[in-house]
């Protein structure tokens, strides 16, 4: 990227309030190449509930001032003016025109820059034909129309014309390669990374933590309806000895699984404390409900638990191939209580291995991914720039193609 003077407009989740694949991707670009970062346009339009209302007035007021930087040496965070009812043509229309002129007279000071547009929401299409990159990216993180949150409808509306606009699209899991495939442009596929240095930092742990009886069996992330909570209360009764902790927003109730002696529910974790927090963790547990989503799912515990020498146990999801040396897996809870059980039976573990699970997490940080990002937008800068924008709703939805 280094020939090239680059402007890059990400738009994704809300900075800040849950890092995804693409943030840590920008937050290693950032350094080098100046970055925009669009808040959530929303997957979903809101609902009738105290949750989505207190949510709808935040955005409003944050709208309001339109964009601030982060603390740290982070991007341009722009609070978008849109209405969250993507699945209409009209709207996303609306929607694409209203957030290029909040972008206006910011990219007047990049005006020789090339601009590369990168989203994780279809329904950002819109924003791609008005503003005309020079390359527009979709990074494709989930299979979003079999997500809890999203709004089946919205997806199967915005993705086909997000596929046919975008130059590329890149997806996190294998699986997602196939039926991402559009008109035979395959998709690139680049895997999660880990922020080792911020990991590994080492950190006083909290005083009721560090005197909770070994071995801690941990899981840190989301408690939502994608988790296995039953494998969970299974796994705190099968060990009563052990001490398992729940590091994570609690969006399901577990009241059951907290009243057992030795489970500690901590409750939401910002990113910057995570660290010092499941550090104290024997194993990590990736435990997923086992439907037809999880196939899609590549989770960031996974590398974050081995960049601290963690022993891992998971269920079964085909991500896993690839790190099988490093993760142990199961494919129904007695396989996995069996498997947990023959891991705790090594505690405490071998310095040496914890040591060789931390450097193989650290081939695979964020600078390698972001590295290979770079290099995709090398190759698509390259390229021609393509006359005319894919109209919205000049989309044949049939033409998805398998490879």
């Amino acid at each position: 990227m280094g020939r090239e003077r680059c402007l890059f407009i990400a738009a994704g989740p809300d900075w800040g309030r849950h890092p995804c694949s693409l943030s840590h991707i920008m937050d290693v670009v950032v350094r080098e190449h100046a970055v925009i970062w669009i808040n959530s346009i929303a997957q979903r339009a809101p609902r009738l509930s105290r949750q989505d209302l207190i949510r709808a007035v935040h955005k409003a007021m944050a709208s309001i001032r339109s964009t601030s930087r982060p603390a740290s040496d982070g991007p341009l965070v722009i609070h978008p003016r849109a209405v969250p009812y993507h699945k209409y043509a009209p709207v996303r229309s609306v929607n694409g025109w209203l957030i290029a002129r909040q972008l206006k007279p910011l990219l007047a000071r990049f005006a020789d820059h090339k601009v590369v547009l990168v989203a994780t929401n279809p329904a950002a299409v819109a924003l791609a034909n008005s503003l005309r990159p020079d390359a527009t990216i979709y990074f494709c993180m989930d299979e979003y129309a079999r997500m809890q949150d999203s709004d089946r409808r919205l997806i199967e509306v915005c993705e086909p014309l997000m596929l046919s606009r975008a130059d590329a699209t890149v997806v996190t899991a294998r699986t997602l390669v196939e039926s991402k495939t559009w008109r035979g442009k395959i998709p690139v596929y680049l895997p999660q990374g880990v922020d080792v240095a911020h990991f590994q930092k080492r950190a006083q742990p909290q005083a009721a933590l560090a005197a909770l009886p070994r071995p801690i069996i941990g899981f840190q992330g989301i408690i939502g309806k994608r988790v296995d909570i039953e494998l969970l209360e299974k796994i705190a009764r099968a060990f009563p000895w052990a001490s398992l902790v729940l590091a994570g927003k609690e969006e399901v109730d577990i009241t059951r699984l907290k009243r057992l002696p030795n489970v500690h529910a901590l409750g939401p974790i910002l990113y910057a404390a995570l660290p010092s927090v499941i550090q104290v963790f024997d194993v990590g547990l990736v435990a997923y409900r086992n439907d037809a989503h999880v196939a899609c799912v590549n989770p960031l515990k996974l590398l974050e638990y081995l960049a601290l020498g963690q022993e891992v146990v998971s269920v079964y999801l085909p991500e896993l191939v690839a790190h099988s040396e490093y993760v142990r897996w199961a494919r129904s809870h007695e396989e996995y209580l069996a498997v947990l059980g023959e891991v705790l039976a090594r505690h405490p573990f071998d310095p040496a291995d914890k040591g060789r699970r931390a450097a193989y997490a650290a081939s695979h940080s964020w600078k390698v991914r972001a590295r290979d990002f770079l290099a995709l937008c090398d190759h698509l800068l390259a390229k021609p720039r393509s006359a005319t924008p894919i109209l919205d709703g000049a989309v044949d939805h049939r033409q998805r193609t398998s490879v």
